[in-house]
């Protein structure tokens, strides 16, 4: 396992690779995005700023937070995705009922920009509700719990599939224990437009975790990162890693993979490097997190 630092966002919440050795981080305190180089200590500047590139549709200020939790790419679409939850105190925060894209360019060497991609979509929960395959997810319930309660809800996992879809993983609520994916089957053109189609509900064993990330690996196998619910402060329940293959159904945890008690938000693979994965670890008042580099 190599483990290396990096300085400039604390509360890293979702992480995508933008080539061969940059990565792009959102942090969930604020609207921005950095860029990363692996191999250099500090992000590039100055940051992506979503309110500057989507022209005020996204705004600026504390609850105006999306609440950024998981990112995928498709083509040359960058998604992201908010948390959808309420704060901490259950009260409604629609700021974070976000999914959006985004084109990046690379003007010169270590210079990136960034231009929206579509429109963004907030009716994601208020769909899924109006879907009968979903009503035993009690969502209904969720939407007014905060995030980190039982029966909550927050989302926190994004994967790009193989037929441009996306799989949207949910930390809260467990559904008989198990975690929630929900399957986008058109998220390029429901940017543009089309009304938005959904694949039926996928619950996974995860041992009673929730999903912390989940990333496409190859073909039809994904990585995903488990964790509980609920905040941990006394860090008693390890993250784990488990391979899940969407076509058989298979489910198996890395477990020659301990990965302590470190609180990882973040997985992705670098473009051809599907031997190893990225894990990004927030590491809150550090002022910084940790990139850890996984063979499989």
């Amino acid at each position: 396992m190599d483990i290396k630092p990096h300085k400039g966002r604390s509360n890293v919440s979702g992480a995508v690779a933008l080539d061969d050795h940059h990565f792009i981080v959102a942090d969930d305190e604020d609207n921005e995005l950095s860029i990363f180089h692996q191999n250099k200590t500090k992000a590039l500047q100055p940051p992506i700023v979503l309110s500057k590139v989507f022209n005020g549709e996204i705004k600026d200020g504390k609850k105006e937070e999306i609440d950024l939790e998981g990112a995928a790419s498709i083509g040359d679409v960058y998604f992201w995705i908010g948390s959808h939850s309420t704060n901490s105190e259950s009260k409604a925060r629609p700021a974070r009922h976000r999914l959006f894209g985004i084109q990046m360019t690379e003007i010169e060497p270590g210079s990136f920009s960034a231009k929206r991609y579509g429109s963004i979509y907030t009716q994601l929960i208020a769909n899924l509700k109006q879907d009968i395959r979903f009503t035993h997810c009690c969502l209904h319930q969720a939407e007014g719990i905060a995030p980190k309660d039982q029966g909550g809800l927050s989302i926190e996992g994004l994967a790009a599939t193989p037929e441009q879809g996306l799989l949207i993983g949910f930390r809260n609520p467990l559904i008989d224990g198990k975690a929630l994916l929900v399957h986008l089957i058109n998220p390029l053109a429901l940017l543009q437009g089309q009304a938005p189609l959904f694949g039926d509900p996928i619950e996974l064993d995860l041992d009673g975790l929730g999903i912390r990330d989940i990333t496409w690996r190859r073909d039809h196998e994904y990585l995903i990162v488990a964790g509980p619910h609920h905040t941990n402060e006394d860090r008693q329940e390890k993250h784990r890693l488990y391979a899940w293959n969407s076509v058989s159904g298979q489910l198996a945890a890395h477990s020659h993979i301990d990965l302590n008690q470190l609180n990882i938000e973040a997985a992705f693979f670098f473009p051809g490097k599907d031997d190893r994965v990225a894990l990004l670890s927030d590491d809150g008042d550090l002022k910084g997190f940790h990139c850890l580099s996984v063979a499989l």
